[in-house]
């Protein structure tokens, strides 16, 4: 389910581009005064963010994941489900709080690779690959909903 939960891996859509609450604990999250390249620890998505992005999960379902300026996101899983919420760094991982559910979902991050891409390892263990997908990708809020 954790990781449905980001891909499947992370409000729904239309929400998505509210700015959503991260835990207490959360470290702020603050972008760059320079650019729109969201600042932390690198790697991690921080270091290739805001933009989009389609996760490929190691059963071969692919998730699209757009993700926006102030660490918040917008994905559509494999299966059509749109969720989203925000993102923030703990102890080096990538987490992800998604909307209506509770708790999050942390990722380590590999390296962004010459190509855009990074494996990203959840907490169960199962690797994802994370790669650029092109602007008419993104996923964005559905104005009739």
């Amino acid at each position: 389910m954790k990781n449905t939960v980001f891909a499947a891996a992370a409000v729904l859509a239309l929400a998505a581009c509210s700015q959503g609450e991260a835990p207490a604990d959360a470290p702020d999250a603050a972008a760059s005064e320079s650019s729109d390249v969201l600042t932390g620890e690198a790697p991690g998505f921080e270091a290739v963010a805001p933009g989009n992005y389609t996760v490929e999960h190691a059963n071969g379902d692919i998730d699209t994941i757009t993700i926006h300026p102030g660490m918040t996101f917008s994905r559509i899983a494999a299966d059509g489900t749109p969720t989203g919420g925000t993102i923030f760094m703990q102890d080096g991982e990538t987490c992800f709080v998604v909307e209506g559910v509770e708790g999050h979902t942390c990722f380590t991050d590999g390296p962004v690779q010459e190509d855009g891409s990074m494996q990203t390892t959840s907490e169960t263990g199962s690797v994802s690959t994370v790669r650029p997908a092109p602007p008419e990708d993104a996923v964005t809020a559905d104005p009739e909903t």
